[in-house]
């Protein structure tokens, strides 16, 4: 009998209906069995099929041979991003949707509602206990759902971006077993393996991030218009200064990471590529007592490696840190800004100017 049908597992989307799905419940019978016994291969859920590799890499190879004939009537190269987007196109969208109006709605409501809840317990209020409960009741509401609805994308995207790595991967085994002999012996073990193991992991990462490309101007300029209502012209200097670190200093240290992480990629299968070589040559090695020379070419090997991953890891252990540094600034240029402009610092909104 086969082993598939023999310890078959409905899959969470199999046996959870779409309210199990969104708060994720369905993994709690699956935590409750993990602590009452060893899990065994029969206690795992089986892959959706939507996300077996046969039927990913089927959809991934058709779009890719209509772009290699779309390409031979235009005369240009075939291009890998438009055969991954005719694939992947409508449903990544639809996410982009849900993330977009989490965006508009959900998190640029959550200013609003919170300065409304702080503006209510101020001395000369006139609201009722009604309204403020409302708002409390709002402030928690939104986070909720901001939490609920960031998860639910985020995890969406990442799944995406699985399938697109394991179609790619499909194409790859599916190109290699096509590859006469010549062919084969013209590509290194150690690129290949490179490819499979790290390269084509970035799609998991991209696509989740994907989206605020076009999602983050359109976000910026909601944000400007409500720190105007707040703070009038002393919004302007403080948006710059954000669109300046997100552009350049975002920006150029993403391309400078770019550029670094493909001269990773090169020294690392320069390295798997040298490692596999050693390994089949193991015994003339040993035989004439090469050991040493050949340890020293694996070790600068290695240190090159390394030192580019140390370079990389700077720029982006310093773009964290950027991130958490431009949070704290925009909020001191925000207030220097509304003050330098003759504005009154209080804890109130709708400031008059200082008289003179």
């Amino acid at each position: 009998m086969d082993s598939t049908k023999k310890f078959y597992n409905p899959s969470p989307e199999e046996s959870a209906s779409w309210l199990n799905k969104l708060f994720f419940c369905w993994v709690l019978p699956f935590l409750k069995l993990g602590y009452q016994k060893d899990l065994q291969v029969q206690d795992i859920y089986n892959t959706t099929k939507s996300d077996l590799s046969q039927p990913l890499g089927d959809i991934l190879e058709r779009s890719w041979n209509e772009e290699v004939l779309r390409a031979q009537k235009s005369g240009k190269h075939p291009s890998l991003k438009r055969a991954i987007w005719k694939t992947i196109g409508k449903s990544y969208m639809f996410i982009g949707f849900l993330i977009f109006l989490n965006t508009f709605l959900i998190k640029m409501s959550q200013p609003i509602v919170l300065g409304r809840y702080i503006k209510y317990f101020e001395k000369n209020s006139t609201h009722d206990a009604t309204t403020g409960w409302l708002l409390g009741s709002g402030v928690i509401l939104l986070a909720f759902l901001n939490m609920v609805a960031t998860h639910y994308t985020i995890i969406n995207c990442l799944r995406v971006g699985m399938r697109v790595r394991i179609a790619c991967c499909s194409l790859i085994y599916r190109k290699l077993l096509r590859l006469n002999h010549i062919s084969s012996g013209k590509i290194a073990a150690g690129q290949l393996v490179n490819l499979l193991s790290n390269d084509v992991v970035r799609f998991d990462f991209a696509l989740a991030f994907l989206h605020y490309i076009w999602i983050m101007p359109l976000q910026g300029i909601a944000g400007l218009i409500v720190m105007y209502g707040y703070i009038q012209n002393a919004a302007f200097p403080t948006m710059l200064v954000m669109s300046i670190q997100a552009v350049l200093g975002q920006g150029c240290l993403s391309k400078l990471q770019g550029r670094f992480r493909g001269k990773i990629a090169t020294l690392t299968d320069q390295r798997v590529k040298l490692m596999s070589e050693i390994t089949s040559g193991i015994q003339v090695i040993k035989m004439f007592a090469w050991e040493k020379p050949f340890e020293k070419i694996v070790d600068i090997s290695r240190r090159k490696e390394v030192n580019m991953i140390a370079r990389n890891s700077y720029i982006r252990g310093f773009s964290s840190a950027l991130n958490i540094f431009v949070e704290r600034a925009t909020l001191y240029i925000a207030v220097v800004s509304y003050a330098l402009l003759g504005n009154r610092i209080t804890g109130r909104r709708g400031l008059s100017p200082i008289s003179n």
